[in-house]
């Protein structure tokens, strides 16, 4: 089904700070990993703009965190408002 395992998504969610920075990691967050695209949310434009420009390296090192070729693509998604 292209979704990671459970503790591969624990891990991740466990080393966010490290994979971004803790600055960073307090304006955006993991929501999901399939088919080795992480999405991640940013609390606002400005945020997202920053994690734009973050993408290759984000999706490095979340591979050195998770295993080679965990993470291929990274999108950046606004919270949705209702």
């Amino acid at each position: 089904m292209g979704l990671a395992s459970v503790d591969g998504i624990n891990r991740l969610f466990l080393s966010w700070p490290e994979i971004v920075g803790s600055e960073l990691a307090a304006q955006c967050s993991p929501k999901r990993l399939t088919e080795k695209v992480l999405t991640v949310e940013a609390i606002d434009q400005q945020w997202a703009t920053e994690l734009r420009w973050m993408t290759a390296l984000i999706a490095q090192r979340c591979c050195e965190a998770l295993g080679e070729g965990s993470v291929t693509d990274v999108k950046i998604v606004r919270p949705t408002t209702r």
